[in-house]
């Protein structure tokens, strides 16, 4: 059987829409990240599974030191949405192409998946924690390696 032949506009758009996808996974830490933040503070704890471990750890540190339980929890959410701001904000600027946010948002989520193995050990939430990072790690390369043939069908069709 004979492998179809694509057009360049087939090929780039094909790669494109893959490269998307895999930039998709910057929203979907953004969007856990809030969701398990949330999630934490109904069950009156200092984050969820799907919480990045970074404020995970504000929280803890805001325990301490922040007695009045409404402000606590005002300061937990708003740094949660604010950590979750950045990796939407991330995510929109991949999409345009830009390799420095791409850079950025790989090396911020690699950080986190760090602090996972040094803080979070002992944890009950650690198995879920790190398949939920070496899921969104996966997407990520993917997108990557989809950024980078891009570039190789571009040299290819010399367009």
């Amino acid at each position: 059987m004979k492998q179809k032949e694509y057009t360049y506009s087939e090929l780039h758009n094909l790669t494109l829409r893959n490269y998307q996808k895999g930039m998709m996974a910057f929203l979907f830490v953004g969007l856990l990240n809030f969701i398990g933040t949330i999630i934490g503070i109904l069950k009156s704890g200092n984050g969820y599974f799907p919480s990045l471990m970074m404020d995970i750890l504000i929280f803890n540190v805001l325990d301490a030191s922040i007695t009045n339980i409404y402000l606590r929890l005002l300061v937990n959410g708003v740094i949660s949405i604010a950590t979750s701001f950045i990796f939407v904000l991330i995510w929109g600027l991949t999409r345009s192409g830009k390799i420095k946010a791409i850079i950025t948002g790989l090396s911020i989520y690699f950080v986190d998946t760090i602090l996972i193995f040094i803080f979070y050990l002992d944890n009950s939430y650690l198995i879920p924690q790190l398949l939920l990072h070496v899921i969104v790690i996966i997407f990520m390369a993917y997108g990557i390696a989809n950024y980078y043939h891009l570039f190789a069908i571009e040299r290819k069709f010399k367009k």
